[in-house]
């Protein structure tokens, strides 16, 4: 069986990066559709922006996973997607906030592999997030350091079937490592159930 392939780390980390070089390498993983009231940023594939009211709408008949206020600006995830990726041998791919992982165990239990990219260090994090404008107030960073901080305490271990450092450049040798531990994981799993 096909486990939901999440994505975490903090914002800036590269997730949006990797998650296209995963889409490249293999066409069994596909990414899952995010909805977001804010402007979508140049180049941006990975998310619809879309009305409030609109998410609010979907929200009330159940569509949702769940929303999510980050920075001024909702996001949401549609559950169908993903129901309907398992149904065709797919396999979904999804970048998600780690803070939130216990609504994706609820929805889809035992069926998550969990993968969290962390930054090189904070200073690679804050010029990252510097160069394409997304912290100019400090605020992404500073929400940023503050996951990063329960991260390298070891809140997250045991919460994540991989963890890997995001270098730069590195993204293709990155996806294939996540690809391959994924598929292993997976045939393990398979062979278990036999």
């Amino acid at each position: 069986m096909n486990k939901l392939l999440l994505i975490l780390g903090p914002s800036g980390v590269g997730k949006s990066s990797i998650i296209q070089e995963i889409l490249r390498l293999d066409k069994q993983f596909m990414s899952m559709p995010t909805y977001t009231t804010r402007s979508l940023r140049i180049g941006e594939k990975e998310k619809t922006s879309i009305s409030s009211r609109k998410l609010l709408e979907m929200q009330n008949r159940d569509e949702l996973l769940e929303i999510n206020e980050l920075y001024g600006n909702y996001y949401a995830t549609p559950i169908l997607p993903i129901i309907k990726a398992f149904a065709g041998n797919k396999i979904p791919i999804l970048d998600w906030p780690v803070s939130r992982l216990g609504v994706m165990r609820k929805a889809f239990p035992g069926q998550l592999y969990t993968v969290y990219l962390s930054p090189p260090s904070v200073e690679v994090l804050k010029q990252r997030l510097l160069n394409d404008g997304r912290s100019a107030n400090g605020s992404r960073l500073q929400i940023a350091q503050e996951e990063l901080k329960e991260y390298w305490s070891g809140r997250y271990v045991n919460l994540c079937n991989l963890n890997t450092v995001s270098h730069e450049g590195k993204q293709v040798e990155i996806a294939k490592m996540i690809c391959k531990a994924y598929k292993l994981s997976v045939f393990e799993n398979r062979d278990k159930s036999v």
